[in-house]
């Protein structure tokens, strides 16, 4: 009994460490060594939407290879590669991408890192006064190495914005988030 407890008391000082170090609406994990270098060849997988909204996935996972592909640092695959592969490989294109499948589509082509991942909240909710309604979303994000099956970063980004801020919005700025920790 004192062994759990102290394994529970390790796993909520982790937490609450990265909560402090991240903010309070993102929690963040990067394994040790993890580095994107310039160059990498990355896989952006379609992201599982897990909402109400019938395109929040596909928003954020098309948001997401954009700005990975504008930025000019990396090789970026967007959501065509796996639906283009997954039948190949004896999968159903309509699967979320999980682990498993991110390596059997990415290791053939040679992608170094699949990013994937699922939308947890694209809607609106009420504003605690109650007269108003404010735009939230949230997403969490792996990255798997192709190589060797493990995943590398791990985060949950959830972002409520202003009255004047769109879903779209809001969504991009946390892909500009997710962006800039995975390479910062």
């Amino acid at each position: 009994m004192k062994r759990f407890l102290l394994v529970y008391i390790a796993i909520a000082g982790i937490v609450l460490t990265a909560q402090v170090r991240a903010g309070a609406d993102t929690l963040v994990y990067a394994a040790p060594g993890f580095n994107l270098v310039r160059g990498t060849t990355i896989a952006v997988a379609p992201f599982q939407n897990l909402t109400q909204a019938q395109s929040a996935g596909n928003i954020v996972s098309n948001d997401l290879a954009t700005t990975f592909a504008q930025s000019r640092l990396f090789r970026v695959y967007g959501e065509n590669l796996f639906t283009i592969r997954m039948p190949y490989a004896g999968l159903n294109p309509g699967l979320p991408v999980d682990r498993s499948i991110a390596v059997k589509i990415g290791r053939p082509v040679g992608v170094r890192y699949v990013i994937i991942g699922s939308v947890i909240e694209y809607g609106y909710q009420l504003a605690p006064q109650g007269s108003r309604t404010l735009p939230i979303v949230g997403v969490d994000v792996r990255i798997v190495d192709i190589q060797s099956g493990r995943i590398v970063f791990a985060g949950s980004f959830v972002k409520e914005g202003s009255s004047g801020a769109t879903l779209d919005s809001i969504a991009m700025d946390i892909v500009k988030e997710i962006f800039g920790r995975m390479i910062g």
